[in-house]
């Protein structure tokens, strides 16, 4: 399912596969040899982990999307120059923005808006890192279907940071002492928090 998936994002592009629904994904997948169609199991499997209470593996936050089905509106997103990442129009561009203006260039977009597909891709290729380990990926990544990125959160980092931004050694830069100053945002998961996630000072709160 993975592969396939990987077979997806290179077809239409790491920008749109942020952003693709499953309904257009099983659609493409049918109709491109490049990517072959969703094998019976493959189905099953995705489906499965979807629709699986997260608590299972540990994770107790929210479920905020629903339907498997669910789809982001091209006129509800803006796409960030030099990011190849998407933000919702309104709170989450304007507060990024604010953001940019407050701290300046160094503060960069590294995670935008993300669908239902993009989620089922990262908590996947996180599995696999950790051995299949499905408890352990959701103590780094929300499992599909419980991801704010979905309605409005983003991560933002330091430029040049590179995979740093995704690990504590963000909270120790300069940038992350400037935006715990800004006061008009609240990060998502700090410190200690009881949704069973990792502490991630990179992950702006907007919803």
């Amino acid at each position: 399912a993975f592969t396939r998936l990987a077979r997806l994002q290179s077809y239409v592009g790491y920008g749109n596969f942020n952003v693709i629904g499953w309904d257009q994904s099983l659609h493409l997948a049918r109709n491109r040899d490049e990517i072959g169609a969703f094998t019976k199991s493959e189905l099953d499997f995705i489906e499965k982990l979807f629709f699986t209470s997260a608590s299972t593996l540990g994770f107790y936050g929210d479920k905020v999307v629903t339907r498997l089905s669910s789809t982001i509106e091209e006129k509800d997103i803006t796409k960030i120059p030099g990011s190849g990442h998407y933000l919702f129009k309104g709170k989450p561009a304007d507060t990024y923005q604010q953001i940019r203006k407050d701290i300046g260039d160094s503060i960069v977009l590294t995670s935008g808006v993300r669908s239902v597909v993009k989620q089922i891709f990262l908590f996947l290729n996180k599995t696999a890192k950790v051995n299949g380990n499905l408890s352990l990926a959701s103590y780094s990544l929300a499992p599909p279907g419980h991801s704010y990125h979905a309605l409005g959160d983003f991560d933002v980092g330091k430029k040049g940071f590179g995979h740093k931004n995704f690990s504590v050694e963000f909270s120790e830069t300069d940038e992350f002492k400037r935006l715990s100053d800004l006061g008009y945002f609240d990060i998502r998961y700090p410190q200690n928090n009881p949704f069973g996630v990792r502490y991630e000072p990179w992950h702006i709160k907007i919803i």
